[in-house]
């Protein structure tokens, strides 16, 4: 009686080919599989942990790591990417990246700083002063814009109206009234220097 083995060639049946080492590069075709990711993982992973150690919150270093195998499967073709080290090390700096500017804007922050200014109804007679300055020079620079864009910035500023109905009014297009009322704004901010 014949082997297993034996017959699985006379068969035409192929073997299983046996998987690649790690440190070889990755097969063409898309990172969909879990096996080509896997090995990535496993390659990679280690000295990913290492990069995000010294330049992030140990509690964060797993989510990263992942982030950047996420962004690898989401990219497709191994075969497309010259150096994988490099694409894997320059996706770790673009998602620490991201995370920082996520991390950068928080309404709990806000709340703190404005609390640390004070009560913002405090006038005293400085203040009082300051905002009649500020408001004589935003009228004079009202003044000395041309008719139509100063008719667009009140009417969107102070009357609070939409820009299609400022077309409709002014018989113009809503992105004449845009360009009419960034001009306004920039004309502005030329003579008196703060934004509205």
């Amino acid at each position: 009686m014949l082997q297993g083995a034996d017959v699985a060639p006379r068969m035409g049946v192929m073997a299983p080919s046996p998987k690649p080492p790690l440190m070889e590069p990755m097969p063409d075709g898309p990172l969909s599989s879990g096996e080509d990711l896997r090995a990535l993982a496993l390659q990679y992973g280690p000295a990913l942990r290492r990069y995000f150690a010294r330049r992030a919150d140990p509690a964060d270093i797993d989510d990263l790591v992942q982030e950047v195998f996420l962004s690898m499967q989401s990219r497709g073709a191994a075969s497309e990417i010259d150096n994988i080290e490099g694409y894997l090390f320059r996706t770790a700096a673009n998602v620490l990246g991201q995370r920082r500017r996520r991390a950068t804007w928080s309404w709990g922050r806000q709340e703190e700083v404005d609390e640390l200014n004070g009560p913002a109804d405090e006038l005293s007679p400085e203040r009082i002063l300051i905002g009649r300055e500020d408001f004589e020079a935003l009228l004079a620079a009202l003044r000395e814009l041309p008719p139509r864009s100063r008719l667009a910035f009140m009417l969107f500023r102070v009357e609070r109206l939409p820009q299609q109905d400022i077309a409709r009014r002014m018989g113009i297009s809503p992105r004449a009234v845009r360009a009419l009322i960034l001009r306004a704004h920039t004309r502005i901010y030329e003579m008196v220097g703060w934004r509205l």
